[in-house]
């Protein structure tokens, strides 16, 4: 494959995320008083269409929790992949999602990823996060 075929995929992939990022970010409208959220929207509670920071512990931890046993403390794959550590999430990115299928929670990581700076460092709750565990 050449370079410039190369690069032109890297590009689109960019563009799709950024599509996506936009679409997520400002297509969610904001419930009306009153409005209940369903148990399985809690994961989501925390969100609204103007919030531009993910707590890892609150927001994308419940999400890869469903990888358990395995990639959490004590499980098999724990070794090499801790879930439990966001910087592992950033690793993976949208590898992520050969195993979360689910369009929202998928949105939800893409965000996450979304938010490290132009340096790649990762927020200051992250860092916290970490030396917690």
């Amino acid at each position: 494959m050449s370079v410039t075929k190369k690069l032109y995929r890297l590009v689109s992939c960019l563009a799709a995320m950024l599509a996506i990022i936009v679409c997520v970010t400002h297509a969610t409208p904001e419930p009306g008083p009153g409005a209940k959220l369903l148990p399985a929207a809690a994961n989501f509670a925390s969100l609204t269409p103007d919030s531009t920071h993910l707590d890892f512990s609150k927001d994308i931890l419940p999400l890869v929790s469903k990888c358990q046993p395995c990639h959490f403390a004590g499980g098999k794959m724990y070794a090499q992949l801790p879930f439990d550590k966001p910087q592992t999430i950033r690793k993976l990115g949208a590898q992520l999602f050969t195993r979360i299928k689910d369009e929202k929670e998928q949105a939800l990581i893409r965000r996450f990823l979304a938010q490290t700076d132009s340096t790649g460092q990762t927020t200051l709750q992250e860092t916290k996060h970490a030396a917690q565990n």
